[in-house]
């Protein structure tokens, strides 16, 4: 699948929006775990493992020749530039190079994903499909779940839901549909929302009812484009493997998730991801870890994609381009894969990236990783940090 349209200016990590949408944040009080706790619903909650994967700090001698020094310096710049970051760390060949927090951010916060957790959904949608519950990625996903038949979620692919390109709404707010009267009731102005997470959040939602019952019809503009013929950014997509993993397993996302990917991790702090109040997982955001075992998560990705197995296989295809994406002035990233985005001018690698200024960025070729969160997505925010991840990785 090579099809293509142009993104909007969703407040993730783009060249320089301009005018209210480079204002996106959230409160940096949620940046750094606070969701949780604000809502009615019951997160899935992550274990420590048995086994803590080490996380070993590169020698000295490696950390202070000039190039990494460079770096180094580099980044700390970043962070007073751009101060609504709350926490970076950048990992060497499995190997802690270096590591700060700022504000609210500390080793033992659980820093908050937003749109990463689509690609931590895909992960799980890998594992499924490898441990033979999903025969392959051409199934329709209706098939598995009917209910999903009144739309074009139900008649697309799960490769489609993957790519973004089920067609099943015309996207207007960080990959969420128009509802004609709102979602839900903000209690604190007495007025709807305009997106379906808080909604989830209060338990004023499940996502069922957002993917096929009474939130669903109140979406504008359904169906505009046949599954698979264009990219159009959508949460309603994730959502829809989200509840095609749970129907597959018996076990939501979450659920699936720890049993097959966080207990292999090695991680040495507790880590929650979202729920409705039904037990669905919130997919498209949610997943919440400490600094630390984000770098874990990453480094394991890392390795099982260096594997010629079923999984090592599907990382391989879900990190590289599947569906194009022409060049915007917008938009630093033309190339999709499965809820990863693939493909930028600006630096090598792959990428998962979250609203408010979130990155989690891999480069197979080098071994470098560089993850980053903040609560305030900054003009030029997102262009400074693949600059300094194309530095370093150029750097050897």
């Amino acid at each position: 699948m090579k099809n293509s349209i142009l993104v909007s200016c969703l407040g993730v990590f783009l060249l320089g929006c301009t005018g209210t949408d480079a204002a996106k944040r959230m409160s940096e009080k949620d940046n750094v775990g606070g969701y949780i706790y604000a809502g009615f619903t019951e997160p899935h909650t992550f274990r420590i493992n048995d086994v803590i994967h080490p996380l070993p700090h590169v020698s000295k001698s490696i950390k202070g020749t000039d190039k990494n020094q460079s770096i180094i310096s580099d980044t700390k710049k970043y962070l007073d530039r751009f101060d609504a970051s709350t926490a970076i760390i950048l990992i060497d060949d499995g190997e802690i190079l270096f590591e700060d927090y700022r504000g609210m951010g500390s080793p033992t916060s659980e820093f908050y994903s937003m749109s990463i957790g689509k690609s931590m959904t895909s992960l799980a949608v890998g594992k499924a499909l490898c441990n033979d519950l999903l025969p392959n990625l051409d199934v329709v996903a209706g098939n598995i779940v009917p209910e999903l038949n009144k739309s074009s979620l139900g008649k697309s692919t799960i490769r489609q839901l993957l790519t973004m390109s089920s067609g099943a709404y015309k996207s207007i707010r960080s990959g969420q549909p128009k509802y004609k009267n709102g979602i839900g009731f903000n209690p604190r102005n007495n007025k709807p929302f305009f997106g379906h997470t808080w909604p989830i959040r209060l338990g004023q939602a499940s996502v069922s009812e957002i993917l096929w019952g009474k939130w669903w019809e109140e979406v504008e503009k359904k169906n505009p484009n046949i599954p698979g013929e264009i990219f159009n950014y959508k949460s309603n997509d994730t959502l829809s493997l989200s509840k095609v993993v749970e129907r597959l397993s018996g076990k939501s996302l979450a659920a699936y998730f720890d049993q097959n990917i966080w207990r292999e991790i090695g991680a040495e702090r507790e880590g929650h991801w979202e729920s409705d109040r039904e037990g669905s997982t919130m997919a498209n955001a949610g997943f919440q870890i400490s600094l630390r075992d984000w770098a874990r998560l990453a480094i394991w990705i890392l390795d099982a994609r260096k594997k010629d197995d079923c999984f090592g296989r599907y990382l391989k295809n879900a990190t590289t381009t599947q569906i194009v994406i022409p060049y915007s002035k917008t938009s630093s990233f033309t190339g999709y894969g499965y809820q990863w985005w693939t493909k930028t001018r600006l630096a090598p690698g792959f990428y998962g990236l979250g609203y408010a200024g979130q990155m989690l960025a891999i480069n197979p070729e080098t071994n470098k990783i560089l993850i980053k969160f903040g609560y305030r997505y900054d003009r030029w925010s997102g262009f400074e940090l693949l600059k300094l991840f194309k530095k370093w990785n150029k750097s050897g």
